[in-house]
């Protein structure tokens, strides 16, 4: 605007007036001029041909004037427009590289464009952002390449399902990304047949060793004109679904051999009672120092042996119902190592204790008690020389969640699929159903419970509780 008001005054102070003043001068000098010839010729002019006459300069010099001022708005126009337009051209080259330029604000038609340029702008922005978001977040490998073999897209969960870093993949070639053999023949099959691949499941095998269940899905990507421009790959994590099938199969087991055992062990009560009966029956008729009291102590310890082990299957086929009522959770904790502390303390073990603050869970105390003294009495088994248990309570959100972590021996990596399973032990005097009973309580509070270890690097479990058994 003030580039504008500037150049107006400008013209008006170096042509207007100037031709003005001219215009003024010619016409007096012509008057005198037209007089003169006029007297030497001996013609007199009247008034109104005078007039005319200046009439007739008049009308040369306003058609003048109005030429230059028209000519001189036309440059005006016509360089306001030439800005406007290259400032829209640079601003759309910006937008080409950045989204986030934006044109500056201009006024008429131009402003109306440039204001309809920002806001297509801000959409592609905010569908951008959606987009990335979506990359981003999703729980699925989300691989793009071009109909040349270059990787274009490479998301966070692909780079974790195939165990590839993702600045490394993206702008090379498919072949030269990593890639598993199957995963690179599936590209070259898409990008070479006229196909789609349909939730492909495989046992992807990662370049440090490691294997992982997943779905592929793989598609080709046509532009408007209905030419090829790539390749789509969508991988699925099975890993929560192949979990959820070998707890399905697990319960089944264990259902199954819950009901053998609730038959076996009643089956075996009987006899161990007569056996039992007759023994001590035998070692009071037995006169003082005979040698045959060694032989009725042992049978005796041996029944008694497996009538633990015949209540521990009873306990594990039929567990006592629970009985859920508001249970605080440390102080039930802190009742179960009373049982532990002299055991402990013996063998030179220390006890740390590190709970939260005043943590109420819907639970059946007796049972709590009960996974928490499985739990401790394994550590301390686990523990050779002097070592250390660490006991901590937290909450987060909606659930509890107890860690017990020994320095003990720790859990092979070959036995940690099977801790669970009854009848699974690695003690000569284990009956292998302790931690198989914990595990059951714990599901049968709607929790689950989790293990860490390594060899000789103790072992950590942790146990989630839902807050409130209703939800």
């Amino acid at each position: 605007m003030k580039y504008r008001f500037s150049l107006i005054l400008a013209i008006f102070l170096l042509v207007v007036i100037p031709i003005f003043v001219t215009g003024f001068f010619s016409m007096q000098t012509a008057d005198k001029a037209l007089q003169l010839t006029a007297l030497q010729a001996g013609v007199s002019l009247s008034p109104n041909d005078m007039q005319v006459q200046r009439l007739r300069e008049n009308v040369i010099y306003l058609l003048i004037i109005g030429t230059v001022v028209s000519i001189t708005g036309a440059g005006i126009f016509v360089s306001e427009l030439a800005g406007s337009v290259q400032t829209i051209q640079r601003g759309l080259d910006d937008l080409g590289h950045n989204l986030v330029t934006t044109i500056k604000p201009m006024h008429g038609v131009m402003g109306e464009i440039s204001a309809s340029i920002n806001r297509m702008a801000s959409r592609l922005r905010e569908a951008q952002t959606h987009r990335d978001a979506l990359l981003v977040n999703s729980p699925n490998g989300i691989i793009t390449v071009d109909a040349s073999g270059k990787i274009v897209l490479f998301n966070p969960a692909a780079a974790f399902l195939t165990g590839i870093e993702q600045t490394a993949a993206l702008s090379l070639n498919y072949l030269q990304a990593g890639f598993s053999e199957s995963l690179q023949t599936l590209i070259h099959t898409l990008l070479q047949q006229e196909e789609t691949v349909r939730a492909k499941e495989t046992l992807y095998t990662r370049p440090d060793g490691t294997s992982i269940a997943m779905a592929v899905t793989g598609s080709r990507l046509f532009d408007m004109q209905n030419r090829l421009i790539g390749v789509l790959l969508v991988m699925i994590d099975l890993r929560e679904k192949r979990l959820l099938e070998e707890q399905v199969l697990r319960a089944s087991r264990l259902a199954a051999l819950g009901e053998l055992a609730s038959g076996v062990a009643h089956e075996i009560r009987n006899p161990l009672t007569a056996v039992k009966g007759y023994t001590q029956l035998l070692d009071e008729e037995l006169p003082a120092g005979d040698e045959k009291h060694e032989y009725t102590s042992v049978i005796e310890k041996e029944v008694w042996r497996l009538d633990r082990l015949v209540q521990e299957l009873l306990a594990f086929a039929r567990p006592a119902a629970s009985r859920f009522q508001p249970v605080d959770l440390n102080a039930a904790i802190d009742e179960t190592l009373v049982l532990i502390d002299n055991r402990a303390l013996r063998e030179h073990i220390e006890l740390i204790r590190d709970f939260g603050e005043h943590i109420v869970v819907e639970a059946d105390r007796e049972q709590i008690k009960q996974i928490l003294l499985n739990l401790l009495l394994n550590a301390i088994q686990a523990i050779t020389e002097q070592g250390t248990i660490y006991l901590s309570t937290r909450r987060y959100d909606e659930e509890a969640i107890v860690r017990i972590i020994d320095s003990g021996t720790g859990i092979m990596p070959e036995h940690m699929g099977e801790l669970f399973n009854p009848f699974f032990t690695t003690k000569e005097q284990g009956t292998g159903l302790g931690l198989a009973i914990v595990h059951q309580l714990v599901e049968l509070h709607h929790g689950h419970i989790q293990v860490r270890s390594a060899p000789e690097r103790g072992a950590a479990f942790e146990i989630h509780l839902p807050l409130r058994q209703n939800g």
